[in-house]
């Protein structure tokens, strides 16, 4: 069959590219796989003749069959409708949609493809996207506050003056995923790990006490986020740009912070044991009662860093 194309009309453009078709088979060929056998492939969207084509002028999630109440949620998806709180959304190809605006709040798009998708102010709180390809996607602005983002590829992502606060972005496990609603069939076998937020552009962005432990943060700018209390243990934070982020009483226990730059950073009671800043950055930065135990700082610019209180050793 052939894939759905972009429709563009006088008042919006519901889909940029939308290259609607068969699924990216990254880690979720079992997912595909199900979707195949249900019938409800992205672009090719079978819609059951009762249940499904009732359910778009209704709450979908009041459909009981779950294969129906995916595909009424992705016709809304396709219609542009902007409340879509509670959308069950599980493994859809949803690559380049336009999301502006769009109330995801408790939304579940475990698995599910946003590449490039525009999410511009959207209102993502407590949405599972766990395992969901994020990769150039823009959230700027956009509320994640509470939202699950396990496993999620943010690569490039723009996140500008986005509210993660409280959002969880630890590692993804198979159990993580069937507590988010996905069945032991659809939960990939292979490939679970830490989300990806390379290069991702977080400025400014509200992280406040977020679980980001593993996570591979190389070369993304986190100028002046806001990271208090957050949770960076073992962190990929090589060359990435915390230039005056907030980060009081953080947990950057082993994370490597090879040439960072934490200009100006505040760093007040933050936990740095064993973590590397080597060839960091941290000119200006205040470091007032921070836990440097074992901490490498070969080469480390801290001319003018506040340094009372700081913990060198045991």
């Amino acid at each position: 069959m052939t894939p759905v194309t972009t429709t563009t009309t006088n008042t919006k453009t519901v889909f940029q590219k939308a290259p609607f078709g068969v699924m990216k088979t990254r880690t979720f060929t079992a997912l595909a796989a199900l979707l195949l056998i249900e019938g409800v492939m992205i672009g090719q969207v079978l819609l059951r003749p009762a249940a499904a084509q009732t359910g778009a002028a209704q709450d979908c999630n009041k459909i009981s069959d779950p294969k129906a109440r995916r595909a009424c949620w992705f016709k809304k998806v396709k219609a542009g409708e902007k409340n879509l709180v509670g959308a069950y959304l599980l493994g859809m190809d949803l690559r380049g949609a336009i999301l502006i605006g769009a109330n995801l709040t408790g939304a579940k798009l475990i698995g599910s493809d946003l590449h490039g998708a525009n999410l511009t102010g959207a209102n993502l709180s407590k949405a599972n996207l766990s395992g969901v390809d994020l990769t150039k996607a823009k959230l700027r602005g956009a509320n994640l506050s509470g939202a699950d983002l396990r496993g999620a590829v943010l690569t490039e992502a723009d996140l500008i003056e986005s509210n993660l606060t409280g959002a969880r972005m630890d590692i993804l496990t198979e159990q993580g995923l069937l507590q988010g609603g996905m069945t032991k069939a659809e939960a990939p076998l292979t490939g679970l790990t830490s989300e990806q937020l390379i290069a991702a552009n977080l400025t400014k962005a509200n992280l406040t006490k977020a679980d980001l432990s593993q996570a591979n943060l190389s070369g993304a700018n986190l100028s002046q986020a806001g990271l208090s209390g957050a949770n960076l243990t073992k962190a990929n934070l090589i060359k990435a740009n915390l230039s005056e982020a907030g980060l009081h009483l953080a947990n950057l226990s082993g994370a490597n912070l090879t040439k960072a730059k934490l200009y100006g950073a505040f760093l007040i009671g933050a936990n740095l044991r064993g973590a590397n800043l080597s060839e960091a950055d941290l000119t200006n930065a205040n470091l007032t009662n921070a836990n440097l135990t074992g901490a490498k700082t070969t080469g480390a610019k801290m001319t003018g860093a506040k340094v009372t209180g700081v913990k060198l050793r045991d």
